[in-house]
């Protein structure tokens, strides 16, 4: 079998007015893993991403890119498998401008919805910001409205001091077009504890308030947040969310609980040069233990 080895490369390109930058970059993974009471299966993962940027004598700078991803991965967030993915002549890349702090984000397939960034609203995004108020919107150009394609959201920001106020919104929320949702947050920083506050609309959702705050102690970082669904009889701490995290060196671990006794425990250790181990045990996700997860594996960044 033949097997070709590709190795990280930039070139830098100076011509007339612009200086182009190409590089390649990318991230491998091989893992074994189970699911529930499925066997253990052995899984391996390439996610190779291609991108050019330039700056025009004016200031103005353009950058792209296009991706080429296959194969399953544990998603160090959601612990799930990506779709298998291939090259596409029709594949659309991600376009950005950007000049005095504002920048635009041009992407047929879709831009990242700005209450839920997993998911996708319009095909155009501004931001930038002004003195210490930061903004974002994201909207259609000549696409159908009925679609998440054709949908929008926008995000504010306002910092004063130690407390920042924030509030992100969308009309497709979560990936469902015509759904409205927003969410207000304000959190407040003091020395080494930040505390936060907010209070989560979605159409069809009850609204989730919610306080808690996280404080780091050397390499210990402890967080709590309370929420309350505002159903009938409810009041906040009915559910809630506990993490500790423990960092030092090439060390990583974390334990996370919940209300519903869902735990999850997670660990790295970084191998350097672009390494770096990982395990991760779910347990509770699911009353039968059919979601339950467990997961071993190494990256390879490159």
């Amino acid at each position: 079998m033949k097997k070709v080895l590709l190795t990280t490369t930039a070139l830098v390109v100076t011509a007339g007015v612009a200086a182009a930058e190409v590089s390649m970059s990318g991230k491998a993974q091989v893992s074994a893993g189970a699911t529930g009471n499925a066997d253990m299966a052995l899984e391996t993962h390439l996610d190779l991403n291609l991108s050019m940027s330039m700056t025009a004598d004016n200031g103005m700078t353009m950058s792209t890119a296009i991706g080429y991803d296959s194969g399953n991965m544990v998603d160090g967030d959601h612990y799930d498998g990506d779709e298998n993915n291939v090259w596409s002549a029709g594949a659309a890349p991600s376009l950005t401008i950007g000049y005095e702090g504002y920048t635009i984000t041009a992407d047929s397939t879709g831009v990242a919805d700005l209450y839920n960034g997993d998911k996708n609203s319009g095909n155009l995004g501004v931001a930038g910001s002004m003195g210490d108020v930061s903004f974002a919107l994201t909207g259609n150009i000549g696409g159908d409205d009925t679609t998440v394609a054709g949908g929008s959201s926008y995000s504010l920001g306002y910092t004063m001091g130690d407390m920042t106020i924030a509030i992100v919104g969308s009309d497709s929320a979560d990936g469902v077009i015509n759904t409205d949702a927003m969410k207000a947050t304000v959190t407040y920083k003091m020395g080494d504890t930040t505390i936060t506050a907010s209070s989560d609309d979605k159409d069809g959702v009850e609204t989730v308030t919610a306080i808690g705050f996280s404080t780091v102690m050397d390499s210990i970082t402890v967080a709590y947040t309370a929420k309350n669904t505002e159903t009938a009889g409810s009041s906040v701490g009915d559910h809630w969310d506990a993490s500790i995290a423990y960092s030092a060196g090439a060390l990583t671990a974390s334990f996370a609980l919940d209300e519903a006794d869902k735990s999850t425990l997670k660990a790295g250790y970084d191998l350097g040069g672009g390494a770096d181990l990982f395990a991760v045990m779910v347990n509770g996700a699911a009353a039968n233990g059919s979601e339950d997860f467990q997961a071993i594996g190494i990256n390879f960044a490159f």
